[in-house]
């Protein structure tokens, strides 16, 4: 499911030899696919070692998603909500991708246990993304009121042509699992 993926071991890795390197790094421009799915763009400049560019192309959403700025329901609030000070959402985002986000390394927690938390959450960024709709629905089905923009199916993408859909109705939310998704048998 959405919220139970682990995080990019790839891009974890990367943060956390940043952050023990300090200042003497090098240049980093690379590009990873990670759950044959979500793409990204990872640079660090020597100019500026403490901060990170993350840009970050999801799976094309179903014509039935409801998208804002190309990006699932509620994604923007989710990132500003997972990240606070850490990350700052650059408007527009690069080129052929859905989200492209600032990370400041020197706004991290001084405790590493703490660090290393906040580095997982960042690796997280695909479920934070993905799973936006999902957490939005839920809090307000919780709090028992109407999610604001949402009267109709709310397709929630699991992997490229893998969607499942809630229907929200009032105070309750239907959900619907199509039959030709594998692994939901």
């Amino acid at each position: 499911m959405i919220l139970l993926q682990s995080p990019s071991r790839f891009l974890l890795q990367i943060l956390k030899d940043r952050v023990v390197s300090g200042d003497k790094g090098v240049d980093i421009d690379c590009h990873t696919v990670e759950f044959d799915d979500v793409r990204y763009h990872i640079q660090f400049s020597m100019r500026n070692p403490k901060v990170m560019v993350l840009s970050v192309a999801l799976p094309l959403a179903p014509p039935e998603a409801i998208l804002h700025d190309g990006l699932p329901l509620g994604a923007i609030d989710a990132i500003k909500a997972a990240y606070g000070a850490v990350v700052q959402i650059l408007d527009p985002p690069k080129d052929c991708f859905d989200v492209t986000m600032k990370i400041n390394l020197t706004k991290l927690p001084t405790d590493e246990e703490q660090r290393n938390v906040v580095l997982t959450r960042i690796a997280s960024v695909r479920e934070v993304v993905l799973g936006a709709p999902l957490k939005l629905l839920l809090r307000h089905l919780a709090s028992k009121t109407v999610a604001p923009n949402v009267d109709k199916l709310v397709a929630l993408v699991h992997r490229p042509n893998e969607s499942f859909f809630l229907a929200p109705q009032g105070r309750q939310s239907y959900g619907c699992i199509p039959n030709e998704v594998p692994g939901f048998d």
